[in-house]
């Protein structure tokens, strides 16, 4: 990936993964207290409709072996 060091692409993929889930966290919005608002239903609700078109879950062993290259990059993708 853009001819980095594999020592330096494991560090960027970290580092970016790191800032993805803290971004996802940060949207999550504090606890109120009462019911949910119109904002937290459609969110819902746009969550049901992706989980229902959602491929099955991975099969962990046959990525393994259908990964031929294990560069950094796979191995932290893995």
């Amino acid at each position: 990936m853009f001819g980095l060091h594999p020592n330096a692409e494991i560090g960027y993929l970290t580092t970016l993964g790191e800032t993805l889930f803290t971004t996802i966290l940060s949207c999550s919005g504090g606890s109120g207290g009462g019911g949910a608002s119109k904002k937290d239903q459609i969110a819902k609700e746009t969550l049901d409709r992706f989980l229902a078109i959602m491929q099955p879950e991975f099969i962990m062993m046959e990525l393994n072996l259908r990964a031929k290259d294990k560069t950094p990059y796979v191995v932290v993708c893995l």
